[in-house]
């Protein structure tokens, strides 16, 4: 019997070193690939997130992020593609992208379909709307309760789920495929408001909101009487196969560990503070909490 309990145990020993030992190996051979071949990196193409500055660089929260924790792991090419947000998700599924970086949400159908690092925020929802604030409108209730209001919101976004949660109908949502679309049914009056989350919101009211006259209907916390706060990761793809999604696992795995010392340095939130992100924005969720219970 004491025989028997050492064999098990010793099997028990090798397997675990086994499993060690693929999963060093999986990380390696993607992340090897990734620095001799460099990574295409898909983004929405609107601030705080990831954006294109007018000198051709990109930058963004979500894009510093990346830039510098692939940088650590000695990966230096790195190619942005702007897309819809809804195309983010299926072009990681598809493979036409390596990791995305647009502040996507993590919600329990998105896990399914994706990895996500841990998020690296978490924050409220909000909505431009025309300056003066014609209607009124201040939540998605109001839209919902307001005869005749449409809100602009971004296909397959949060927060279009967020609007619907909270009572608006599909027929008062107006759904676009990016920013640009979303602001041009504002002022076009297609739209009473664009939602997006707070800090985008805020951004673009901050930087043209005079010139194009909307403001921002103020942040909205609480969804059909819960609090609410919407956490934002990269996302990366989990593969065609197991062994793919091994090598997907441990190369996300090595990436949280160099963004957890990068947010718990003061790094980050020196970097991110240039869009307003601020200490009490941290996450309030991990991804495994969220992906269990998210919105």
């Amino acid at each position: 019997m004491m025989k028997s309990h050492r064999l098990s145990a010793v099997l028990q020993a090798a397997v675990l070193a086994l499993g060690l030992a693929s999963a060093a190996q999986a990380e390696t051979s993607l992340l090897d690939k990734y620095r001799a071949e460099g990574v295409t990196v898909g983004i929405a193409g609107y601030a705080p997130y990831g954006y294109k500055q007018p000198d051709g660089s990109f930058t963004g929260e979500q894009v510093e992020v990346v830039q510098h924790v692939l940088g650590e792991m000695g990966i230096d090419k790195i190619d942005y593609v702007a897309m819809d947000f809804g195309a983010l998700i299926p072009s990681l599924v598809a493979g036409r992208i390596d990791l995305a970086a647009a502040g996507i949400y993590i919600r329990p159908e998105r896990c399914e379909q994706v990895l996500f690092a841990e998020p690296t925020f978490g924050q409220g929802a909000a909505y431009v709307v025309k300056a003066g604030n014609p209607k009124g409108l201040k939540t998605f209730k109001d839209i919902a309760e307001t005869d005749g209001a449409v809100l602009a919101v971004l296909a397959g976004g949060t927060e279009e789920t967020l609007a619907k949660r909270d009572g608006v109908p599909d027929e008062k949502l107006l759904k676009v495929g990016d920013k640009a679309a979303g602001i041009s049914a504002v002022m076009s009056g297609r739209a009473d408001g664009f939602a997006l989350s707070a800090f985008a919101i805020a951004d673009i009211v901050r930087t043209a909101g005079d010139l194009i006259g909307v403001e921002s209907s103020g942040s909205i916390t609480e969804i059909a009487g819960e609090i609410y706060k919407g956490h934002g990761a990269i996302a990366f793809p989990k593969g065609q196969d197991e062994a793919a999604l091994a090598a997907q696992m441990a190369f996300r795995d090595a990436f949280d560990g160099i963004q957890a010392d990068y947010m718990s340095s003061g790094g980050y939130l020196e970097m991110a503070g240039a869009w307003g992100f601020t200490a009490a924005d941290g996450p309030a969720k991990t991804m495994e909490e969220l992906c269990a219970e998210g919105l």
